[in-house]
């Protein structure tokens, strides 16, 4: 136990003492937070501006509800939109369209839009700008058009507009979430960009520290290094060690995190009103630690595997990829578990060892599961640490004084046989 421990502080102290984890620690979550939320508050907090467009209406009827269906305003109560009404008055429609281009690319204009005549029955107009990329402008252009047609389809029946704009008008809806009976206002957003974050945190460190006890053994195999511990420890407590001094390495960055993440909480609680834009708890911290232990172990145990057999980190990159696709298949399905984190999909997921650290972990952050489903993929998970560690010391006690060509899957199970 002693010379197990002298190993597991030897690969933690390799670690925690070169730069790179020192940057990885800070610039992680603050990059991984900014990537995800930074798109979406710069999208919310853009300030809107006036859309000049011109409406080249081949109906002869439709421009005015059009305009009417199109009443936003700024923030300074002046119109988002102010429409202009082109009639072709006997000129050519191309010639019309050529001058209005003229105009959008001298931005007196922000674009034109064209009604075709059979637009209440084909339901279709073109919208032509310079600018692509304001989104809101126009969803409310392409919502109000849509207000129109319907309005024209309907009065073609004998209603009156005004009437009709009344019936088809919009309900706000507003998502309050429940939480212990308690109503939380606004936090559905808040729970998926959180959890997206905290799942991406979980795959990036179990993917680099599990590779990192990959390439530690691969390192010490090519140093030669490997024979003379194995001349004073036995192989189980060379790989157990190594698993154990880089898992410290990535518990000291969660912990250095969970400050980081105290402190933020602790502001956020003391501006008042920012609170609202924190959505994580103690027991989501507790369970997060929790998951990358247990990740950790699993996975290590088949990265350690890969490190024995391999001499190089170009023979690693090829066969770790099985170990790296279950992590990857956990982000690719992220979504429906969000949307369903209580249905049979993401019940099964989150019991299997290759994906429970980030399944289980992504449902516990979004609906609580029951504590048996909670206890069950934890169990299994240890299960699966302690029958890929009895694998993973077979191959690793032959393994690591294997060189040379690299053995096949054949050669693997003989090792597993002799061992």
């Amino acid at each position: 136990m002693i010379k197990l421990l002298k190993v597991a502080k030897r690969e933690y102290l390799e670690r925690v003492k070169k730069k790179s984890f020192l940057i990885g620690t800070i610039l992680g979550p603050v990059t991984m937070a900014a990537l995800v939320v930074a798109p979406g508050l710069l999208f919310e907090l853009t300030p809107e501006t006036q859309e000049k467009i011109a409406v080249i209406d081949h109906t002869g009827y439709l421009f005015d509800n059009f305009e009417r269906a199109l009443g936003d305003t700024l923030e300074s109560g002046a119109p988002m939109f102010v429409l202009r009404e082109v009639t072709s008055g006997g000129s050519d429609i191309e010639e019309i369209k050529s001058t209005l281009g003229i105009e959008v690319d001298s931005d007196a204009l922000d674009g034109y839009i064209e009604i075709p005549e059979n637009i209440v029955d084909e339901g279709k107009a073109t919208f032509f700008g310079k600018r692509a990329g304001n989104v809101k402008a126009y969803d409310r252009i392409e919502s109000a058009l849509s207000r129109a047609v319907i309005g024209k389809r309907l009065s073609g029946e004998g209603m009156d507009y005004e009437s009709i704009r009344h019936m088809i008008q919009g309900v706000d809806l507003e998502a309050l979430r429940l939480e212990k009976g308690e109503e939380k206002k606004g936090e559905f957003m808040l729970v998926y960009l959180t959890s997206f974050i905290f799942i991406m945190m979980l795959y990036m460190t179990l993917l680099l520290w599990g590779v990192a006890v990959m390439r530690s053994i691969i390192e010490d195999k090519n140093n030669r290094v490997i024979e003379v511990l194995l001349s004073s420890l036995k192989s189980k407590e060379l790989m157990m060690g190594k698993i154990f001094g880089v898992g410290g390495a990535g518990l000291t960055q969660y912990a250095i995190w969970a400050g980081f993440s105290a402190v933020l909480y602790l502001y956020a609680m003391g501006m008042g009103g920012m609170a609202q834009y924190i959505h994580f708890s103690p027991t989501t911290l507790i369970y997060f630690v929790v998951f990358y232990i247990l990740g950790f172990l699993f996975y290590s145990t088949l990265f350690s595997i890969v490190g024995s057999i391999c001499n190089t980190d170009q023979e690693a990159q090829q066969l770790q990829m099985p170990i790296v696709l279950p992590l990857v298949f956990c982000l690719v399905t992220a979504m429906a578990v969000f949307q369903n984190p209580d249905g049979t999909f993401a019940t099964v997921m989150s019991m299997i060892p290759f994906f429970a650290p980030i399944v289980m972990f992504l449902r516990i952050n979004i609906l609580m599961p029951p504590v048996w489903q909670i206890a069950l993929s934890i169990a299994f998970l240890i299960a699966g640490i302690y029958v890929m560690g009895i694998l993973s010391a077979k191959i690793f006690r032959v393994g690591v004084l294997m060189y040379g060509k690299r053995p096949d899957l054949r050669e693997v199970i003989k090792w597993l046989k002799q061992a």
